[in-house]
């Protein structure tokens, strides 16, 4: 049977899709890329189930039309401001005689970080492992082989609000697919676009989606924090609609081919006609003040990012800079708005393409793009779990949970 590994990023505006099958080099060849509008998903999160099962049937039969094997090992993200995320440890008393650490040493103190402070109605989708303590002696990244007489782990743990998880897996199933795992947005972003000189090095990724805004960042190749801000470009397109009474998608066109998000760089000089965009709007503005309407609306929303950082409690320092990525970055100026207001150097974030054998330039050109980010950083994912699934359940485990979701 072949090694047929399909990660789907289910956004707000659009869901987009790769199909890849592993080679015997471990590469992953790329099979299809697929995208296509998205229905029933407001801000991350599922809010009209029957909307996005027909969206999502739909898809799963092109999928099948590629391969059959292409809808059974799905790896989705997950994003939402329900998400939370909180540091966590784990210890375990090595009980040899040798005092030798061995897996099971491992294994017992990353569970035991799993369990300790359980909240109501969440799941934990990652137990990310951070550092070992060996004897209260840290940083250590591999314990095995080690002698001592208590391991500790310090575990990142993201948990996703369990309704929210039942929904979006019901619908899936429903549609005919089957999930190999749930991964959080920025992680499967951050995979794809961040070297790992820069995750050592310190860096801050942020996805700017239609709908969400997810950010992770790494201080010395460990995750620090993530999150999932339920504001998006999307935003500035209803702004720009609402303040100059234009229809949604001529806002979006308006914002795309005439807008800035520095207002201070666009001459005042320089207007734009409404009815290239919207026939029955024969005003004219001039594009600064369009500049002006984007800009206030992405300086709060990375002033939340900001505030965010903030909330770790002491003074984190990025030498590796900001990577912005996503969709969002198409908006014209965004990275400069980023270097003005997060006082970081910036760069735009692309998919790390190094890991796949794309044959079909096709293929290329639509990965070799920021908003392919996640659904590159997914299959990946997924490939280095061996195509295992990630929610922390193995296959009869899933089979369990899903037997305890439906009625």
């Amino acid at each position: 049977m072949a090694n047929i590994i399909t990660g789907l990023d289910i956004g707000s505006a659009q869901i987009k899709g790769i199909v890849t099958e592993v080679q015997k080099n471990g590469k992953l060849s790329v099979l299809a890329v697929v995208k296509q509008p998205s229905s029933g998903i407001r801000r991350g999160a599922l809010v009209d189930q029957e909307d996005f099962t027909i969206a999502m049937r739909d898809l799963i039969a092109d999928l099948q039309k590629i391969s059959r094997q292409a809808t059974r090992n799905i790896f989705i993200n997950v994003q939402s401001e329900h998400i939370k995320v909180r540091n966590s440890r784990g210890m375990t008393a090595v009980a040899r005689a040798d005092r030798e650490i061995q897996q099971d040493d491992v294994d017992k103190a990353v569970s035991n970080a799993r369990a300790g402070k359980a909240q109501l109605n969440f799941m934990v989708l990652h137990n990310i492992i951070r550092e070992f303590f060996v004897d209260d002696v840290g940083d250590i990244h591999d314990p095995m082989g080690m002698t001592g007489s208590r391991l500790e782990v310090s575990t990142l743990i993201v948990e996703a609000f369990t309704p929210q998880v039942d929904i979006l897996l019901k619908s899936l199933q429903k549609a005919g697919g089957e999930i190999g795992g749930l991964i959080f947005n920025p992680l499967a972003a951050g995979r794809s676009v961040l070297t790992k000189r820069q995750r050592d090095l310190g860096t801050l990724m942020i996805d700017f989606g239609f709908g969400t805004t997810s950010f992770v960042a790494y201080e010395e190749g460990k995750v620090l924090h993530a999150k999932t801000l339920p504001i998006g470009s999307g935003l500035v397109t209803n702004d720009i609609a609402i303040g100059l009474k234009l229809p949604i998608d001529a806002a979006e066109k308006l914002k795309l081919m005439h807008g800035f998000a520095l207002a201070k760089e666009v001459s005042r000089k320089e207007t734009v006609r409404l009815n290239e965009f919207d026939p029955a709007n024969k005003s004219e503005i001039a594009q600064r003040f369009l500049a002006e309407i984007i800009e206030v609306r992405l300086a709060e929303l990375l002033e939340l990012v900001n505030n965010e950082l903030k909330t770790l409690g002491r003074n984190v320092q990025f030498p590796g800079g900001v990577v912005v990525t996503g969709g969002g970055v198409k908006m014209a100026g965004l990275p400069e708005l980023t270097r003005q207001e997060l006082k970081l150097a910036v760069q735009i974030g692309y998919p790390n393409l190094e890991f796949f054998e794309i044959l079909n330039p096709a293929h290329k050109e639509m990965l070799d793009d920021p908003e392919m980010a996640t659904v590159t950083g997914l299959a990946l994912w997924g490939h280095e779990q061996g195509g295992r699934p990630t929610l922390g359940l193995g296959p009869q485990g899933i089979k369990n949970f899903f037997k305890n979701l439906l009625p």
